[in-house]
């Protein structure tokens, strides 16, 4: 199966997922939001092994008590991202046997009857970057009272702490591409006039993040300024019927932020900048045209006017020769 290669690009296909006619035609037949989905699939994401995006055993309860919906809600948009190919059951939720119950209770102290369902997150063949078999029902080697355990913030903390860090190829720090050469600076200076605006964007992340983002949505910091962005993108969520969520709302505010983009701006269309550029260019080809045709309603003008002053001259030589022959021979006219 189509392991992830991180979880952020994972979110990213989400994100795009969501974008397609298919992905908005399934979307609005299971009913679930938007954001309440991107929810969601944060919160699995959160829950699922950062290397390999397995191992999500996280019951459909627990994800609705952290996200604020309901449970039906949650397993409506788990079925959304199966069929969208983003995860898949590896191992089906059941009731716990009468031993396993008990053995359940001696773990954890609490009272356990279900042992939740086992997904992974998986990424659809156009953004797959490997295949990776994942183990048959089997082979997981996963105890069923273990199954139904909740992870807390504090243990994931000390799960990223104890993993070691991910060698890949071609890995550099956050402020920096694949390349390793330093990222554009008009690109570094939009994400700080960015993070400036929207403050939250940079709690507890690299500015480089932003950065990334605004590769992945191919905003162009030559094209935008600023305050024209933040317009456009307030203006497609309007447009969009897009209810913003709080800072204090947003999970992941970077990948939020760039899902919004990709859904309120097209990159296609003209900037405001651009725009008003358009309208100059063709303000000044009007006022060329105007003064063209003005000069050459002038010139046909002039051109009468010499017609008629050379017309004129040709009359007054005709006098003049009338006028000397009739003085020269005063005779001829009386006879």
């Amino acid at each position: 199966m189509p392991a992830w290669a991180s979880g952020a690009a994972w979110f990213d296909a989400v994100m795009d997922a969501l974008r397609t006619p298919e992905g908005e035609q399934l979307r609005r037949r299971v009913k679930v939001a938007p954001d309440t989905l991107l929810r969601i699939a944060h919160a699995d994401m959160l829950a699922a092994d950062a290397d390999t995006g397995r191992g999500v055993s996280t019951a459909h309860e627990t994800v609705a008590e952290v996200t604020g919906v309901c449970k039906k809600t949650v397993q409506r948009a788990r079925g959304l991202l199966e069929a969208l190919g983003l995860a898949v059951s590896i191992v089906e939720g059941r009731y716990l046997t009468v031993a396993e119950r008990e053995a359940a209770e001696s773990a954890h102290g609490g009272r356990q009857i279900k042992a939740a369902s086992v997904r992974a997150l998986t990424m659809p063949k156009r953004w797959a970057v490997e295949n990776v078999h994942l183990p048959r029902r089997g082979d997981l080697g996963i105890k069923a009272p273990d199954l139904e355990v909740k992870p807390t913030r504090a243990s994931a903390r000390e799960s990223a702490a104890s993993r070691p860090p991910a060698k890949t190829k071609g890995s550099t720090r956050p402020g920096f591409p694949r390349s390793g050469q330093p990222r554009p600076l008009g690109v570094q200076r939009f994400a700080a006039g960015l993070v400036a605006r929207m403050r939250w964007l940079a709690d507890g992340r690299h500015i480089g993040q932003v950065c990334a983002m605004l590769e992945r949505t191919g905003v162009d910091p030559d094209r935008w300024t600023i305050d024209a962005f933040m317009d456009a993108l307030a203006t497609g969520n309007k447009h969009a019927g897009f209810t913003v969520a709080e800072p204090s709302g947003q999970r992941d505010p970077v990948a939020y932020l760039g899902w919004q983009i990709k859904n309120a701006i097209d990159p296609n269309e003209p900037t405001p900048a651009e725009e008003a550029q358009l309208r100059a260019i063709q303000a000044r080809a009007e006022l060329e045209a105007r003064r063209r045709e003005r000069e050459a309603e002038e010139a046909r003008w002039a051109s009468r006017d010499q017609a008629a002053i050379d017309e004129a001259i040709v009359a007054m030589h005709e006098q003049q020769k009338a006028w000397e022959r009739a003085r020269r021979h005063p005779n001829e006219e009386t006879e």
